[in-house]
């Protein structure tokens, strides 16, 4: 069995990317785990969104830590994802996540390879010393390979599948899923040293965990 060592977790990084906006935390910042991959959190109040955001070279996965989200592809919704499930998105598809439900919700975002967080960070550094200019924001992530894109001009194609985190999480880079079931470890109901979830919300003990297609969900 392959076994992921992490340094010693210190208070999460936090960056602010909208003046007066929600604090992002850097959970897992690429420099523990080699470059693999990074990972950050954020919660989105009510009505809330996100940067719409189109990846050239990342991949990246999307999960309800806490509360619903929706997530959108140009005029499609790709899913409503409910706490505990996760959405993985290829290269090259511009997206939104919106908070959906009666309360705020958590997102976790992992995304690999990880020099993408310096993105972020230029964006922080920017806005704490200028305040945000969505052409200098666009700039800025066009630098690292992002584009500021909801999906108008690259909607996603074909079905989504929904899974849970902890079947998601198999599929993500060994070194991040590794940090991921550490540091969520409170929000993805894992066992420590474990990658097996103790309880998927909605799942009868014993059933099969199998992909969901977001088209047929409501």
């Amino acid at each position: 069995m392959n076994t992921v060592v992490l340094p010693p977790a210190e208070p999460a990084e936090i960056l602010m990317l909208y003046p007066g906006g929600y604090p992002v935390h850097l959970d897992v910042p690429q420099c523990d785990i080699g470059g693999a991959g990074t990972a950050m959190r954020f919660t989105l109040p009510l009505r809330g969104h996100n940067l719409p955001l189109r990846h050239a070279r990342e991949r990246k996965m999307v999960v309800a830590l806490s509360g619903e989200l929706r997530v959108r592809s140009g005029a499609r919704v790709l899913a409503v994802l409910r706490p505990g499930e996760a959405l993985l998105l290829p290269q090259g598809v511009g997206h939104r996540i919106f908070q959906h439900g009666p309360e705020p919700s958590t997102v976790g975002v992992a995304l690999w390879p990880g020099r993408v967080e310096e993105a972020f960070r230029a964006l922080a550094r920017a806005v704490e010393a200028r305040g945000f200019a969505r052409e200098e924001a666009a700039r800025i992530l066009a630098s690292f390979g992002l584009a500021w894109d909801n999906g108008a001009t690259h909607e996603a194609r074909g079905d989504v599948a929904v899974l849970p985190a902890c079947v998601a999480l198999e599929r993500l880079p060994l070194l991040l899923a590794g940090a991921l079931r550490e540091r969520w470890r409170t929000w993805l109901r894992l066992s420590p040293g474990t990658g097996r979830a103790n309880r998927i919300e909605g799942m009868e003990p014993g059933a099969t965990l199998a992909p969901v297609n977001a088209s047929k969900r409501s």
